[in-house]
């Protein structure tokens, strides 16, 4: 416990004591860390060494201390257990900036990277379109009577790409959409505080 800890702790438990009375006795034992820190001791071993804020202010206020349960009465004086905030009190502040690193990530690195790669799923995607080429040949000879035996070849042999490239298309967005899956989760589970996903 520091200096501003135990003389924090000292004013709440002694709070049953009048003002000026209390301004007194607070002050006495903020001479003693002045007196300590000119020797050069830590504040942590001054306080120490002066006792706990609530034996001190049961002492000081004798009758006039009272170990009621908080809410049970004005004059209740808290311990410093329960005078420290709990750990979830900076959660809101945390949540804020991570979130505000997240929207960061994304717009720098992760909406770039994924357009990036589902760009490229497109134009695999797109050529499987090459399956159509049969039925390219054979309008145009139904529409224009034109008949050319290597139009015909090329229209077989884009046939097969393009089945390739669908199959390709099909194992991209498998494996693009559990990546973009899994990076959602995580920044869901980010912002919530769960790191260690």
């Amino acid at each position: 416990m520091n200096r501003q800890q135990f003389m924090q702790a000292m004013e709440i438990h002694l709070r049953p004591m009048e003002a000026q009375e209390r301004a007194e006795l607070l002050a006495d034992y903020d001479q003693h860390f002045e007196l300590g820190l000119r020797e050069g001791r830590p504040e942590e071993e001054i306080a120490r060494e002066l006792g706990r804020p609530e034996e001190i202010a049961r002492e000081a206020l004798g009758d006039r201390y009272d170990v009621n349960t908080p809410g049970s009465d004005p004059f209740y004086a808290p311990t410093y257990g329960e005078m420290r905030q709990p750990k979830s009190s900076n959660r809101a502040a945390r949540n804020f900036f991570t979130g505000i690193g997240l929207i960061f990530l994304n717009l720098i690195l992760g909406i770039p990277l994924g357009l990036t790669l589902w760009s490229v799923w497109l134009v695999i995607a797109s050529l499987s379109l090459l399956v159509l080429a049969p039925v390219a040949a054979a309008l145009d000879f139904l529409f224009l009577n034109h008949f050319d035996k290597a139009e015909l070849f090329v229209a077989i042999g884009a046939f097969g790409v393009g089945i390739l490239f669908a199959i390709a298309a099909k194992s991209v967005f498998k494996g693009f959409k559990a990546a973009t899956l899994r990076y959602l989760r995580w920044n869901n589970k980010t912002m919530k505080g769960d790191v260690s996903a």
